[in-house]
């Protein structure tokens, strides 16, 4: 028969492998979800981003109508809110630009910012999540 201190050693030793498993378990779980809140958390910033910019670019054109010293274009517009992305890559934002009818005084001006979030380690996100952003205004120069 055994006596206690070596059942209570031969459990220890037993059970020795169980700490670096649960130890692992634990950090995998961590990892996901600490990878995850950073991929959503750019997914947010980047649709901020949208909103901001397209409110931003139409009330800039708003203000560039025909009638102002230097009228806004699509391609004007676009510059302007690429320019505003500076965390973002510039290359990839896609700016759309619409006026009705045209840019006169009183027509109205519709700007679409779009903007690609590419996956940091492909854990929660598998492929680009296009985030978009519309604002309207009308032209009042």
């Amino acid at each position: 028969m055994k006596t206690r201190e070596e059942r209570i050693r031969l459990k220890r030793v037993r059970c020795r492998g169980t700490a670096i498993v649960e130890g692992a378990l634990c950090i995998m779980a961590l990892m996901l979800i600490l990878f995850g809140t950073m991929e959503a958390s750019r997914a947010v910033q980047a649709d901020t981003f949208c909103n901001w910019s397209a409110q931003e670019a139409a009330r800039w054109a708003s203000v560039r109508g025909s009638g102002s010293a230097v009228p806004a274009t699509s391609t004007s517009i676009s510059n302007y809110v690429k320019s505003l992305a500076a965390s973002w890559t510039p290359a990839n934002v896609t700016v759309t630009t619409t006026f009705t009818p045209n840019n006169n005084p009183g027509g109205k001006v519709r700007v679409v910012v779009a903007y690609p979030v590419a996956p940091l380690a492909g854990l929660t996100l598998r492929q680009n999540l296009q985030v978009s952003a519309t604002a309207e205004t009308s032209i009042v120069r």
